[in-house]
């Protein structure tokens, strides 16, 4: 089943998305199971730098996500641009 962006303002379709599969779904599920044994011996200092990467790159492609998430979830692009960077700050404040 096809998930649809639609714009608010005029009801038009902007982009309509596939759905994952059950054997696309777990598969992503699988690969979460086989990291997680490694990711739980990184020691605090490892994920504090991995989440500062991330930070970095929220604040880097700010612009860029906030038009996906405006085309995916229909955001306003100034509130998308707000989340972004909110979840920067947010990834910094759990480094």
């Amino acid at each position: 089943m096809a998930i649809a962006t639609i714009n608010p303002a005029t009801g038009q379709t902007i982009k309509t998305f596939e759905a994952l599969t059950d054997a696309q779904v777990d598969q992503k599920i699988q690969r979460a199971v086989d990291a997680f044994p490694k990711f739980r011996k990184l020691s605090f200092a490892d994920r504090a730098k991995m989440m500062m990467r991330a930070a970095e790159l929220l604040e880097t492609e700010k612009e860029s996500l906030a038009q996906l998430m405006t085309l995916e979830m229909g955001k306003t692009l100034r509130s998308a641009v707000d989340e972004a960077v909110k979840s920067a700050w947010v990834c910094r404040y759990y480094a």
